[in-house]
């Protein structure tokens, strides 16, 4: 049997601590890096059972507080599970990861449920011991050091349940920092785009979702920002650079629903129900998401069939 451990960084995470270490139960072991809570996060998680280390981190990185907090798990665990203090696994879900980890598997790639309105991606941050690291100031990534073995678990479900009161305002100026420092980096341009729709900034979104899309080489990656930047050319009042941007997101991605339902519901807006009838049945003939990409939930919660009711 596999020795499993969950690791974790937190920051004046209390309001979800005993949540957490609930659904963390199943491992063998819980190791938590608290940076700097102010709260009474660390003896709610030792109480409950958890290794906990305090470290302040500074200049603050996420990469470098995630490897500080994987360096805590002892070597003689199997499997490391990186999750954060405001997820949660389905119960059974040890039981699911051991059945689909086969000999040679060094990840576990498995759905999760980002924003409470069932869009999920697949994310594989389950991993061996040894072999991987942490890169990127914000929005990091774990990288392989190797050859890798990626596996795929679809009973093994985790949620995301932010608390929305909890402040991100420090990601905004850090993504900022981290594009000015390496200004064709594609996945802090991406991110930064996105930064930008996500607070209303629309004008100040354009060029860095163009130059994203410039340079992004992931299809799946490259529609998405046409079709923010559509989002973004709608808001400005440039209609027909809003439709233009998501006829190339669907150029981009044509296996995926999103751009079909955003363009026929710009289109059945405008009255050209024909068209728009085309191309929502082209939506409609995409039965499955996408295993490799964001999923948004509008996609595929029925959404899709009302506004072909609609048209």
């Amino acid at each position: 049997m596999a020795k499993i451990a969950v690791y974790a960084i937190c920051r004046d995470e209390a309001k979800h601590a005993a949540r957490f270490m609930a659904s963390m139960g199943e491992a063998d072991g819980v190791f938590v890096l608290d940076t700097g809570s102010q709260d009474e996060s660390p003896r709610i998680l030792r109480d409950l059972g958890a290794t906990v280390e305090e470290e302040t981190i500074l200049p603050w990185r996420f990469d470098t507080a995630r490897n500080r907090a994987l360096a805590m798990v002892p070597p003689d665990f199997d499997i490391c599970i990186c999750c954060d203090l405001d997820e949660v696994f389905a119960p059974g879900w040890r039981q699911e990861l051991e059945d689909a980890w086969t000999p040679g598997t060094t990840r576990m790639a498995y759905p999760f449920y980002y924003d409470g309105r069932g869009s999920f991606f697949y994310r594989s941050l389950i991993h061996t011991r040894r072999g991987y690291i942490w890169h990127w100031p914000i929005h990091e990534a774990l990288l392989a050091l190797g050859p890798e073995q990626v596996g795929r678990c679809d009973g093994l479900r985790l949620f995301h349940l932010p608390d929305p009161e909890k402040s991100r305002a420090a990601y905004l100026p850090m993504l900022e920092q981290a594009v000015q420092a390496a200004p064709d980096d594609v996945r802090m341009l991406f991110y930064l785009g996105r930064e930008y729709v996500c607070r209303g900034r629309y004008a100040a979104a354009v060029p860095i979702l163009r130059r994203h899309i410039g340079l992004e080489q992931w299809d799946a990656q490259k529609a998405a920002s046409l079709r923010m930047l559509s989002l973004c050319y709608e808001r400005l009042g440039d209609h027909r650079a809003a439709e233009d941007a998501l006829i190339a997101a669907i150029d981009a991605c044509p296996h995926m629903r999103e751009g079909y339902i955003l363009l026929g519901r710009r289109l059945l807006h405008r009255g050209d129900r024909t068209e728009a009838r085309k191309c929502l049945s082209r939506a409609l003939a995409i039965t499955r998401p996408d295993p490799d990409y964001f999923n948004e939930g509008w996609a595929w919660d029925g959404t899709l069939e009302r506004l072909l009711q609609e048209a």
